[in-house]
This record gives C-alpha cells, sequence and structure tokens, in this order.
C-alpha cells in the first residue's frame, strides 16, 4: 500500500488542512529577524481583527496577573514585549484547530491540543534551562510538531486498529508504521505544510526530525529541545492518542543538550510547574477561540 499516496495528495485532497493566518505568519517571521520591531509585530497583528481581539483577551488571562487591563494590541506588545505576543498570536491562531477530534489517532477533543501545547511548553524550558536554542522559537516548534497528524487524520481513521495491531506485533513505533502503510509519515506530512507556509527552517527541522533528531544533519538544538519536550509530554500521559508511548527516545539527544540525569529529574519537575501555571492560560482559551 506504501506510495499510493504522496505528500502532494495529502495537501491536495484534504478539505479540512490545519492553517495559520497570514498575519500570524507574519508575526512569526518578524519576531526571528536579528532586527525584529516590535512595532511591526503590533503592525502585523493590527492586520486581522479576529487575531488582535484573541491576542487582546489571552494578554488579559490570569496568567499574567497584570495589575491594570491592556487595551489594543500595541500595548500588549509594550507591556508584555514581543516574544510572549508572538507566542499569544500562536496559541490564538492554533487552538480553535487543535482541539477538533482526530479519529485517525483516537484522540479525544483537545487531546491535540493538550499534547500539542504541553510540547511547546517543555521544549521552551528545555530551550531556557540550557541555553542551547531560542526558547521562544521552541515553543513555537513545540505548538506545531504535530500538524501532520491533523492534515493525515481522516486518512487513517479506517487503518487504525489494523496499524495498532502491526506495531504491536511487529514492535514498531507508530510512525514507522505510518511510513510503512504510506510510504511517509506524519512528521514529513507536517514539514511540507510548514514549507508551504514558509515557516524559519529551524521550525521545520523540529517538525520534520522530533520523532528521529539524529537523522537532522547537522544537528539542530531546537529539534533536541522539541524531541525531548515531546517525550515529557507523553511520559505525564497528555494527549496520548493511539500511537501511546510507542515513542523512540534518543539519549544523543540528551548528550547534544548537555543534560544528565540530574538536570533531567529537575527538568521533569520543573515541567509540571510550568504546565500547572500556563493552564490559568486555558480558562480563557475557549472565549478567545
Amino acid at each position: 500500500m506504501a506510495g499510493t499516496l504522496t505528500l502532494e495528495d495529502i495537501v491536495r485532497k484534504t478539505t479540512d488542512l490545519p492553517s495559520i493566518p497570514s498575519a500570524a505568519l507574519a508575526v512569526i517571521r518578524e519576531a526571528d529577524r536579528p532586527d525584529a520591531s516590535a512595532q511591526k509585530v503590533a503592525e502585523y497583528i493590527a492586520q486581522d481583527q479576529s487575531l488582535a481581539a484573541r491576542v487582546l483577551r489571552l494578554a488579559n488571562s490570569a496568567y499574567f496577573g497584570l495589575s491594570r487591563k491592556i487595551l489594543d494590541h500595541r500595548e500588549a506588545v509594550v507591556v508584555l514585549g514581543m516574544r510572549s505576543v508572538r507566542n499569544l498570536a500562536m496559541v490564538a491562531s492554533t487552538y480553535p484547530w487543535m482541539i477538533r477530534p482526530l479519529k485517525g489517532y483516537n484522540l479525544g477533543p483537545k487531546q491535540m491540543w493538550t499534547h500539542s501545547f504541553g510540547t511547546a511548553v517543555g521544549a521552551q524550558l528545555i530551550a531556557k534551562e540550557t541555553g542551547k536554542a531560542d526558547p521562544d522559537a521552541a515553543f513555537t516548534a513545540g505548538l506545531l510538531h504535530n500538524i501532520g497528524k491533523v492534515a493525515l487524520s481522516i486518512w487513517l481513521e479506517n487503518k487504525l486498529p489494523a496499524m495498532m495491531a502491526m506495531a504491536v506485533r511487529d514492535d514498531l513505533t507508530f510512525d514507522q508504521v505510518e511510513r510503512k502503510l504510506l510510504g511517509f509519515d506524519h512528521a514529513e506530512v507536517g514539514a511540507y505544510l510548514a514549507e508551504e507556509w514558509n515557516l524559519p527552517e529551524p521550525l521545520v527541522l523540529a517538525i520534520r526530525y522530533h520523532h528521529h533528531p539524529d537523522e537532522c544533519v547537522p544537528p539542530e538544538p531546537i529539534v533536541d529541545c522539541v524531541h525531548f519536550g515531546d517525550y515529557l509530554t507523553m511520559s505525564m500521559g497528555f494527549g496520548l492518542g493511539g500511537d501511546g508511548l510507542r515513542y523512540e527516545f534518543s539519549t544523543k539527544a540528551l548528550h547534544r543538550l548537555a543534560i544528565d540525569p540530574e538536570a533531567t529529574d529537575r527538568l521533569v519537575a520543573a515541567f509540571v510547574a510550568s504546565y500547572e501555571e500556563y493552564e490559568k492560560l486555558f480558562q480563557d482559551l475557549d472565549q478567545a477561540a
């Protein structure tokens, strides 16, 4: 059956592909520039009234605990900082389609979001603690790492039981089963979408190699951060879905990040605390969507 579909087929024939508003994509590209301008970030957000309204609602979330209300997106950039607003723009843009159930992966409502956001939080924390990658870029990469599942889900709905049986029988990871069945996996589909959106190369690489960071040559630290963040999130049971814990973890990624066992324990504790803190932001997400 491998080879009966191509990546182009998936993008062309899937009727409800994930999408990110052009204004949010512009915010990502601007924030990643060495000479990034906070004023331009605010201007890009202003181009999309719906996005601006959602960002403003999130900026006033209990998570930030501000003593006064932020009245517009320009003020949000000044008070919270360009990088924080960039992350809010990504959260506001992806939440509406990430909360949908994905039957092809046995993910119920909000499970995709829970896992993606957990990976974003983990990748950001790891990048910050190790100093190996930009924390906010790692957050974005973690949030988007599984976008290929959104595109592939409809194609796998009737195949999931057989895929799970194959994984157990042949002792394969779920992405290996995808490649055996289709000729490619959700990471490849996600990277294809990311390239279509013209996302920065480090983000494309993180999406493409989040399961197999050792295959990214030369190594890209943001890939390792997302790989470890993904592993932490699954270890905590956040949005496991049909593929569950069938995950191949790279100890080489830990070595490249210079994380020893003691640091791993500390990161796990910090991850749980950070995720629980972020739950204050979740309270406003449904209204913001």
